[in-house]
């Protein structure tokens, strides 16, 4: 079960496309590569961080998903990345 407020589930659906995209476009066979997928979770983690600064600046509403912010949820997926980046 996933638990969202408002556009909470932006932190999870955003990684997701961000990696397809760059399988689709830097991947020459269709299969997915640990420098892919580093880059795609540090590009969706910078989106997601100012996403979530955006909305949290602009509006009242909590947008979190799993109890967590959308910039934390940034964090998390860029520290995600570098990781998997330092293990190739």
């Amino acid at each position: 079960m996933i638990i969202s407020r408002g556009w909470g589930l932006l932190g999870l659906l955003l990684p997701i496309a961000v990696v397809l995209l760059g399988i689709y476009f830097f991947s020459p066979d269709g299969k997915t590569t640990k420098p892919i997928l580093a880059f795609g979770f540090v590009i969706s983690g910078i989106l997601t961080a100012v996403i979530g600064v955006i909305f949290q600046k602009k509006s009242n509403n909590k947008n979190d998903l799993f109890f967590m912010p959308l910039s934390i949820w940034g964090i998390i997926w860029i520290v995600l990345g570098v990781f998997i980046y330092s293990m190739i």
